[in-house]
């Protein structure tokens, strides 16, 4: 036995050292004791981990925050509110009003005629707006996928499916709306050529002219939204993947998503209660959606100096 303050040997069995009068038996006993009694049981790692490079972890936050979740929310709420506008244009109520005013000039017979065809269109009307609500309603479900990879505490990494989805949607937007600004280009055209068979319309031309411009000035700025927005969700996933920042967060993208907003405030008073808080809801999606970019942008800037002290530090591969 050593003594554990002096370091001399002494007999085993002694309560003391011999030499500095240690005690010996109460330290031996307190080294052969366990320090634990039970293995400690493994937890889940907790959400946005210190082991994650950092604008992992700011992502995660950021996804957690009142900056997401407002915004998703309130994307979500108007695409409730856009299905509950579109079964209630089909509704007895609505074609009701539509058929008032004519009970004063039409007979039963023709009456019934007129409401069974009306009947037909609203419920072809709706059945359309619904369908038309599919892509919005795989937006909401992407969002609330990263929502979800954002909150889960098992450890796992951040999963870009959600973010997948929302670009190829963005893409397929994009190819739509560049067609549909080819076929608006045709069709200017085509009547302008037929104007030109007419000596005078000068004027009319002139007017159709302007339209053209603004229409053209309009779908510009639509279609480098898309580009952009495509840009910015492949940098997200990129981020992702690698774990480092990559490319640029577009203001631009941030500024026409708050003006979105904005505009749509103004169907707040069109249309049905529904269509009207849709309206509302969209706004509020997409002016929060822009404050989140904006936020974002400014908190990933705060990473660079970290980043650029470190060069490499993250460069490993962080796919999910």
């Amino acid at each position: 036995m050593i003594c554990p303050r002096c370091g001399k040997p002494a007999e085993e069995g002694m309560n003391h050292c011999p030499y500095c009068g240690a005690p010996l038996q109460q330290d031996s006993q307190q080294a052969s004791t366990p320090r634990y009694t039970a293995a400690p049981t493994p937890g889940p790692a907790p959400a946005g981990n210190s082991a994650e490079p950092p604008v992992i972890q700011l992502m995660r936050r950021m996804a957690r925050s009142p900056y997401f979740l407002v915004p998703a929310i309130g994307f979500t709420c108007m695409v409730a509110f856009n299905l509950a506008a579109g079964l209630f244009n089909a509704s007895p109520a609505v074609l009701e009003s539509y058929l008032a005013p004519l009970y004063a000039y039409s007979n039963d017979a023709q009456m019934a005629s007129i409401a069974d065809t009306l009947s037909v269109v609203l419920t072809a009307s709706a059945g359309g707006a619904l369908l038309g609500q599919i892509p919005a309603i795989l937006v909401a479900v992407s969002i609330w996928m990263m929502y979800a990879t954002a909150v889960n505490e098992s450890g796992k990494p951040l999963q870009t499916a959600g973010l997948a989805i929302i670009r190829v949607l963005q893409i397929i937007s994009l190819v739509l709306v560049c067609l549909t600004a080819l076929l608006i280009v045709v069709i200017f055209g085509l009547v302008f050529v037929g104007l030109g068979q007419f000596d005078d319309a000068g004027a009319a031309m002139a007017v159709m002219a302007v339209v053209l411009v603004l229409i053209a000035v309009i779908f510009a700025l639509d279609i480098v939204y898309y580009v952009k927005l495509v840009g910015l969700l492949n940098n997200l996933r990129q981020t992702i993947w690698t774990g480092t920042p990559q490319g640029k967060i577009s203001s631009y993208v941030a500024v026409l998503s708050i003006l979105g907003g904005v505009v749509s405030l103004g169907t707040f008073l069109t249309g049905n209660v529904f269509s009207g808080l849709a309206g509302v809801a969209s706004a509020v999606s997409g002016i929060g959606f822009g404050i989140f970019l904006f936020q974002y942008r400014d908190q990933l800037r705060a990473l660079e100096p970290q980043n650029t002290a470190m060069p490499g530090a993250y460069s490993y591969e962080y796919r999910s």
